[in-house]
C-alpha cells in the first residue's frame, strides 16, 4: 500500500539535549510543509507524523511505537556518531531514519519529508560510510578464526597453538586483519569486527555507538 504524504507534516521534537532540541526547532520552524507540535501530541483530530529524538528515546519508541500518540509516528534519530551494525538493527526494528548532529538544515528538512512520505532516510555521510564498510575486502576464514581468538585476548603464541599454525603465520594474519579493518590495534580490530557482525563474542554485545550529543 502506497503511503500518501500529508499536506502538512506534524513534527514532535523529543530530545534529552535542550540545546540540540532548540536547534532542531529553529531549523524546522518555517520550513515548507512542516508544522511543529507539542511533544505531548497534536490537536484533537491531528496526528504526529514524525518525531525527532535521541537514541535512548528512540529505543523506547521502537518498543512501544504509538508512544503517547493515537497513531505511531515515524522516528528520526539525530546522532553524533553511528556504527553500521546498531543502525541496521534499529532500521530492521522500525527506525525511520537517521541524520548526524552535524547535518545542515536542508538535510534535516529532507529527512522529515522523506519519513512523512513513507520512505526511510539515512544522511549521505552515514550512507557513504556504510557503503565503504560493504566495500571492504572480506576476511578469509582463517583470518576470522585468528580474529575470534584475538578478540578473546589470546596472544599470538596461544593463537598459533590453538590453530596449529606458526607464530609467524599468525602475525601475517593479524597484519592483514588490521589492514582490511583499518584498525591500529588488536582492541580496535575486535571492536570493529564485533560492531560489523563479522565475529561474535559470547556474553559481549556489540557496542551501541549511536551515542548522541
Amino acid at each position: 500500500m502506497v503511503q500518501i504524504k500529508p499536506q502538512h507534516v506534524n513534527v514532535a521534537i523529543q530530545h534529552l539535549e535542550p540545546l540540540l532540541a532548540r536547534g532542531v526547532h529553529s531549523a524546522l520552524t518555517g520550513a515548507p510543509g512542516i508544522q511543529i507540535v507539542e511533544a505531548g501530541g497534536a490537536r484533537p483530530g491531528e496526528r504526529v507524523h514524525v518525531v525527532v529524538t535521541d537514541w535512548a528515546q528512540a529505543e523506547r519508541l521502537l518498543l512501544a511505537p504509538r508512544g503517547p500518540w493515537s497513531c505511531a509516528p515515524c522516528v528520526l534519530v539525530i546522532a553524533a556518531q553511528v556504527r553500521q551494525q546498531p543502525l541496521v538493527s534499529a532500521m530492521r526494528r522500525g527506525l525511520g531514519g537517521l541524520v548526524l548532529a552535524s547535518c545542515n538544515e536542508s538535510e534535516l528538512v529532507a529527512a522529515v519529508h522523506a519519513l512523512a512520505g513513507g520512505h526511510g532516510y539515512i544522511c549521505a555521510e552515514v550512507a557513504q560510510r556504510i557503503a565503504a564498510d560493504f566495500a571492504r575486502e572480506p576476511l578469509t576464514t582463517r583470518e576470522e578464526d585468528v580474529l575470534q581468538l584475538l578478540a578473546r585476548g589470546l596472544c599470538n603464541k596461544s593463537i598459533a597453538g590453538r590453530l596449529g599454525i606458526a607464530v609467524g603465520t599468525v602475525k601475517a594474519h593479524v597484519k592483514s586483519i588490521f589492514g582490511k579493518l583499518e584498525a591500529s590495534s588488536r582492541t580496535e580490530a575486535a571492536s570493529i569486527a564485533t560492531e560489523l557482525g563479522i565475529i561474535a563474542i559470547p556474553g559481549v554485545a556489540p557496542r551501541e555507538a549511536l551515542a548522541l550529543s
